[in-house]
This record gives structure tokens, C-alpha cells and sequence, in this order.
């Protein structure tokens, strides 16, 4: 009765693990959506819900979230883009996407305060 068992299981692990070979190699993962994402914060490492993260020259775009963090999929585009990162009063960051690495996290972009014009 156990070798009938260890002899099913057996020849269950080797059907599974066949299955994801391919001509003797394992098979590529599916493409990964290109997506890109980071959090926007302040001077203090606050961040900064309601921030724009704009494809420059497009419509495309999101906006951060209450925690500052955004995720844009960039899967219309062929060739490297700048996104343009920006909020009422403070400075506003490009940042380049090189389209062959991503996925990519930006971490923490750091937007300053303006200058004041009296």
C-alpha cells in the first residue's frame, strides 16, 4: 500500500514538474507590463498626496496617493520617456524612463518648497 502511494505521488511530481519544461528547458515567464513607480515627498520625507506624474509632452499621467506613492504603465510607449513630477508650490523633477528597464521603482523623488516672489 505505501509503494503504491510513494509510486503515485512520484509519478504526480514528475507530470507536474514535465509540464513546465519545454524541450528540456523551462519556460519563460510572460512579459511583465512596463510600469513604473516611486513615492513623492517633501523636504522632511513627508509625502505628498495629490502630486501630478505627467508623461512630458502627453496626457498620460497619474496622481500620488494619500501616502505619495503612484504607478503608471507606460505599455502605449516605444521609446524612452521623461516624466514630469510636479505639485502646487514646490519645484518640479523630470525623471527619464529607459523603456529595457522596466519595471522600475524610483523610490523617493523629493519635490522643494518654491522660492517665494515678493
Amino acid at each position: 500500500m505505501k509503494a503504491s502511494i510513494l509510486s503515485f505521488l512520484l509519478v504526480a511530481f514528475c507530470t507536474i514538474y514535465s509540464s513546465n519544461l519545454v524541450m528540456g528547458q523551462e519556460m519563460e515567464r510572460p512579459p511583465t507590463k512596463p510600469i513604473v513607480k516611486g513615492q513623492v515627498i517633501d523636504e522632511q520625507e513627508k509625502a505628498i498626496p495629490g502630486a501630478t506624474v505627467i508623461v512630458k509632452g502627453t496626457t498620460v499621467g497619474t496622481v500620488s496617493d494619500i501616502n505619495g506613492f503612484f504607478s503608471l504603465d507606460l505599455s502605449k510607449f516605444n521609446e524612452d520617456q521623461i516624466l514630469v513630477i510636479s505639485y502646487i508650490n514646490r519645484s518640479q523633477e523630470e525623471v527619464k524612463v529607459e523603456l529595457n528597464k522596466i519595471p522600475k521603482d524610483f523610490g523617493q523623488i523629493q519635490l522643494k518648497q518654491s522660492a517665494k516672489n515678493d
